[in-house]
């Protein structure tokens, strides 16, 4: 492979992209630079893997040695990252005030249209904060970009390092990263977007408050927490954004790239005095320069790609996964959400169900659950999922790990799933949603 040497005036980033299939490895030959808040170690290497669209940004000025084939690579001169550091800056002032006076801590929500580099800032953000003593949240409401787990979930994770440069945030799972700490809270969606259904998305955002409310009364409430968000192209017709704010009591909206949607919330959410119980400010920032517009089949790639780093590692910590057989009379599958009830026609004659958004109905295995992925819940299955359908409050069940349809055997009626553990699995409501993943060679 070829090697190529980069060098960075201060102030500038090095802006890349890596082809699917392809890796790159970068080294910082001298001076000092960092991938979206996290530093790079001297003569370090880090392997970046296909799918990763990045800037390494330099302070000062650096040299990098970059190996292998980029499919575009270039040197910027123009960055947000003044804005961002100055957005920094602000959130850390407000953090030592909390630790002075045993308060809370700014709680920022990053917004902004698709592709605007929101993920970006978010680990910025959280990276900065930790390299400075500093233990944030990080909550994911973004199911689609699902940088935590899979997709079609939600999560929240204590950041206690700055974010692993391979791995990213779904390092945060790995005892052995970088940026390793507590086991990230994960909850299962089911869809890409929440306005697919808005009601169960509002719902697991309580969720994720009352996770949040109970981690920073023990711990933390003075370095606050990040919210990342999915890409809005009309925030004005959005029925989950302003619940988010006031659930998770979002002190600062940072809306990226997007000066209509900052007058929206600004007139919706904002208000002019900073300093008042439950007040908004809400900040217009610039666009990444280095944000890409992505295509509906490079969307599509990098969502099997998170499933596929879930099952057989982030970064180059590769980890094992298992074919398991589970029979059928083993397995309680359930579906929240309204397009998983039966129809009316399938009732008893004089019966009718009651819908809503949030209903919960077993699912049957057939051979519709191939290549699904399932969302393993810690709570114990009931042995008729009828019944389980009635009694488990599915909406609030926390995912402790995920398994992959990769055969319906209906003749022996069993699955075949692949796990990242070893041995049978565990009796355990099993969530079923949207995301579905077929590993390839």
């Amino acid at each position: 492979m070829s090697t190529k040497e980069w060098e960075l005036a201060a102030g500038s980033e090095f802006r890349f992209e890596v082809d699917f299939k392809k890796t790159v490895q970068v080294r910082l030959v001298s001076g000092q630079a960092e991938y979206f808040g996290t530093e790079l170690g001297p003569e370090a290497e880090y392997q970046l893997s296909g799918g990763e669209y990045g800037a390494i940004f330099s302070w000062q000025g650096c040299r990098l040695s970059v190996t292998g084939e980029c499919a575009s690579a270039y040197v910027a001169e123009e960055t947000a990252m003044d804005a961002y550091i100055n957005v920094h800056v602000a959130l850390q002032q407000q953090r030592a005030a909390a630790h002075t006076s045993n308060g809370s801590g700014p709680r920022v929500m990053v917004v902004g249209p698709e592709d605007c580099g929101k993920t970006a800032l978010a680990r910025i953000l959280v990276s900065y904060a930790a390299r400075q003593g500093e233990r944030p949240l990080f909550v994911d409401l973004d199911p689609r970009g699902a940088s935590v787990a899979v997709p079609g979930t939600v999560a929240v994770a204590a950041v206690g390092h700055p974010v692993d440069i391979e791995a990213g945030f779904m390092g945060l799972a790995q005892p052995s990263s970088e940026g390793a700490g507590e086991t990230p809270l994960v909850w299962q969606f089911g869809y890409e977007q929440p306005d697919a259904n808005a009601a169960l998305f509002n719902a697991l955002v309580d969720r994720v408050a009352g996770a949040v409310e109970r981690r920073q009364k023990t711990d933390g409430a003075a370095s606050g927490l990040v919210v990342d968000t999915r890409g809005f192209s009309d925030v004005a017709r959005d029925q989950t954004i302003e619940h988010a704010v006031r659930a998770l009591r979002i002190t600062a909206l940072l809306v990226v790239g997007n000066e209509r949607m900052h007058s929206v919330l600004a007139a919706r959410l904002g208000t002019a005095d900073a300093s008042k119980e439950g007040s908004v400010t809400v900040l217009k920032l610039p666009r990444a320069g280095g944000a890409v517009d992505r295509s509906a089949a490079v969307r599509q790639q990098q969502e099997a790609r998170a499933v596929q780093r879930y099952f057989y590692g982030a970064g180059r910590e590769r980890v094992a996964s298992f074919s398991t057989v589970v029979p059928f009379d083993d397995l309680c599958i359930l579906r929240v959400g309204v397009d998983a009830v039966a129809p009316s026609s399938t009732l008893p004659l004089g019966e009718a169900r009651k819908l809503s958004a949030t209903s919960v109905s077993p699912v049957v295995p057939d051979e519709a659950l191939a290549h699904a992925v399932l969302a393993v819940t810690g709570a114990p299955a009931p042995d008729d999922a009828e019944a389980a359908a009635a009694q488990v409050d599915a909406v609030g069940l926390q995912v402790v790990g995920f398994v992959n349809v990769t055969k319906v055997d209906m003749e022996r009626r069993r699955l075949i799933v692949l796990s990242p553990a070893p041995g049978r699995l565990p009796k355990q409501v099993l969530l079923y949603g949207n995301t579905r993943w077929m590993e390839t060679v």
